[in-house]
C-alpha cells in the first residue's frame, strides 16, 4: 500500500467551519492515505475560508490553523484551531486529533474538540465532541482497510447525540477510494437519522493530491430554543481539493465547497491554506 503521513481529516475542519448549532457534523473523511510508519516532517498549515449562504444567512468566513507533529512513528498528535464569523457573531473551536499505530495492520484515530460559548447567538459547533475510530488493514496485500468509529457530541441546552460509523478504504497505486455510512442518534427524543459519503483522491505525497468527497443524508433533531419542534432536513454536499508542493518545505492547498440543505439554505465556499514542512 502506498501512502504518506498526511491523512489530513479536512472534513473535521470543514465540520467546524460549517456545522449547525443543533447537530454535530458528519465525522471526517480522509484527504490523504493512512500514515506509514517512519519519520515525517512537522507540518504547519495556516489559512482561511469564506462561504456565501443564501436565504438571508449572509457570508460565513474564518481563519484556521493546524499543527502536525509526526516525530514519533507510533503516536502522531495534531492540534487544530478555527475561528468562524457569521452575521450573528464569532465562535472559536479548539481541537486535538491523533494517530495511534498499534501494529503494522491496526491503527486508531481519536480526538476531541471544544467550542466555548461567548454569545448564545453565535453557536456553530458542539460544545464538546469526542471521536474514536479503529482501522484494520486486511492481509495479505493490506490495500483494503475496514473501519468502525464512534462519536459523542454535547450541544448544551440543545441536547446531545452519538454517531456510529462503518467504512472502508481501498488503495490502488496512486488512487485512494473511501466509503462511509453514519447513523446519528440525537437527544432529546432519541431521533435516528443516517448519512453517507464517498471519496476519491489521486496523487503522491510530496508532489500533489487531488480529490473529491460527495456526501448526503438526513438531518433530524428536536429543537428546544423557543418551543419544542422536530427539525427534519435532507441535504447533500460536495467538496473538491487540490494540494500542491511548491518546494520541499512549502505548499498550498485549495478547497471548493457546495452544500444544499434542502428547504433550509444553499452554501458555496472557497478556502485555501499554506503549509510549511520542517
Amino acid at each position: 500500500m502506498k501512502g504518506g503521513l498526511w491523512l489530513v481529516l479536512w472534513f473535521l475542519v470543514a465540520g467546524l467551519e460549517t456545522s449547525s448549532a443543533q447537530t454535530a457534523p458528519t465525522p471526517p473523511t480522509p484527504e490523504q492515505p493512512a500514515p506509514a510508519l517512519g519519520a515525517h516532517p512537522i507540518r504547519l498549515e495556516l489559512g482561511g475560508y469564506i462561504h456565501h449562504v443564501d436565504r438571508g444567512f449572509g457570508n460565513w468566513r474564518g481563519l484556521e490553523a493546524q499543527l502536525w507533529i509526526p516525530t514519533n512513528p507510533r503516536f502522531i498528535p495534531v492540534f487544530l484551531v478555527d475561528s468562524q464569523t457569521r452575521p450573528t457573531g464569532t465562535q472559536q473551536n479548539y481541537g486535538f486529533f491523533s494517530y495511534l499505530n498499534w501494529t503494522n495492520s491496526f491503527y486508531t484515530t481519536q480526538g476531541f474538540s471544544l467550542s466555548p460559548r461567548r454569545n448564545d447567538a453565535a453557536v456553530y459547533s458542539p460544545d464538546q465532541r469526542y471521536d474514536i475510530k479503529a482501522h484494520w488493514k486486511v492481509p495479505p496485500q493490506k490495500n483494503l482497510v475496514l473501519a468502525g468509529g464512534y462519536t459523542y457530541y454535547d450541544l448544551g441546552r440543545q441536547g446531545r447525540g452519538q454517531i456510529f460509523n462503518v467504512g472502508t478504504i481501498y488503495y490502488h497505486e496512486k488512487l485512494v477510494l473511501e466509503g462511509n455510512l453514519f447513523i446519528n442518534r440525537n437527544q432529546p427524543g432519541a431521533l435516528v437519522s443516517a448519512s453517507g459519503s464517498l471519496a476519491a483522491q489521486y496523487g503522491i505525497e510530496g508532489h500533489y493530491w487531488a480529490g473529491i468527497v460527495l456526501s448526503g443524508g438526513r438531518e433530524l433533531y428536536h429543537s428546544v430554543s423557543f418551543q419544542p419542534i422536530d427539525i427534519n432536513f435532507s441535504s447533500y454536499s460536495a467538496r473538491a481539493f487540490y494540494r500542491k508542493w511548491l518546494s520541499r518545505h512549502l505548499g498550498v492547498v485549495v478547497f471548493f465547497d457546495y452544500q444544499d440543505k434542502l428547504q433550509a439554505y444553499r452554501r458555496v465556499g472557497l478556502s485555501s491554506r499554506v503549509f510549511f514542512e520542517f
